[in-house]
């Protein structure tokens, strides 16, 4: 599979060809292909990044002092969660982060349904309707911080 710089040129000479080699010929002749079958996502993405045009998220920056702690949290907790942390508080604070991370929900919602249900042992009828969203609205978004899908307690 071509990669990089080779990639790019053998697409850009593919293309100049004329008539223009079509994408399937030049999927299969930059190598991917495995068993008959053309692989285009891992193609185009490949084909993105050696142009520079892919998203990639950029690695956080994490003084030497803070290093470690911070490769010791992305281990024990994932990466997304300490840098989701580090968008509210500073890399001087990571300490304090297994004080405040109270996990990964999908929505805001989702926390306020859970806590309230550890906290009460609520055992609501499946027809009574509870609004979640306004509990963590109303109350719970003053107590703790929801980014990308993890939540914090606002102190520690």
């Amino acid at each position: 599979m071509l990669k990089g710089t080779q990639l790019v040129s053998k697409v850009d000479e593919m293309q100049a060809q004329e008539p223009p080699a079509k994408m399937s010929e030049i999927v299969r002749a930059c190598g991917y292909e495995s068993d008959g079958k053309l692989h285009y996502t891992q193609f185009y993405t490949e084909l993105l990044d050696a142009k520079g045009l892919l998203n990639k998220p950029e690695p956080t920056e994490i003084s030497e002092e803070y290093q470690e702690t911070y490769e010791d949290l992305c281990e024990n907790y994932g990466s997304d969660a300490v840098d989701a942390f580090l968008e509210i508080w500073e890399e001087c604070d990571l300490e304090h982060f297994e004080d405040v991370f109270q996990g990964r929900y999908d929505s805001e919602s989702d926390f306020a349904e859970q806590l309230t249900v550890d906290c009460y042992g609520l055992n609501v009828p499946s027809f009574v309707i509870v609004d979640w969203q306004a509990t963590w609205d109303q109350g719970l978004r003053y107590d703790y911080e929801f980014v990308d899908g993890c939540v914090f307690s606002s102190t520690w």
